[in-house]
């Protein structure tokens, strides 16, 4: 039988109750009723300590179980996040790349005759506002 079966701690509970009844009954031969009553009483109590015990140990053991399947999900959650901050540091990085690369042509071209071009040749695509660029300095000297 499993050491966390549920009827493992009535079978112990049982048999505490009846070796402290065994006990508690060892010479008693005649009793009164009042003796009677004390002796269930007892043999009640016993019972009573005996399962508690074996509750407590129970509970102990599924505390202990929940307690390291949350440290696990902690040390999942905490690596998950570092990783996707990792990722989104280096896409940061990309986007600043990018981000340099356009402010290089537009320090090369003129930007203000872009503009122009864009508002006369413009037109509606996907409900928004698209031109095509003319040709633009990429890289070198004018």
């Amino acid at each position: 039988m499993r050491p966390d079966s549920p009827l493992r701690a009535a079978l112990l509970a049982t048999f505490d109750a009846a070796a402290a009844a065994r006990e508690a009954a060892s010479g008693a031969r005649g009793l009164t009723p009042e003796g009677e009553r004390d002796l269930v009483s007892r043999v009640a109590e016993a019972a009573a300590a005996g399962a508690e015990r074996e509750v407590l140990r129970l509970s102990r053991r599924a505390e202990l179980r929940t307690g390291l399947a949350l440290a696990l999900a902690g040390a999942v959650l905490f690596a998950s996040g570092y990783a996707l901050g990792r990722r989104s540091e280096f896409d940061r990085v990309e986007g600043q790349a990018g981000a340099a690369f356009v402010a290089g042509i537009a320090e090369m071209n003129d930007v203000t005759a872009l503009r122009h071009h864009c508002q006369r040749t413009g037109y509606e695509q996907a409900g928004r506002r698209a031109c095509d660029l003319p040709p633009v300095w990429i890289g070198g000297t004018r």
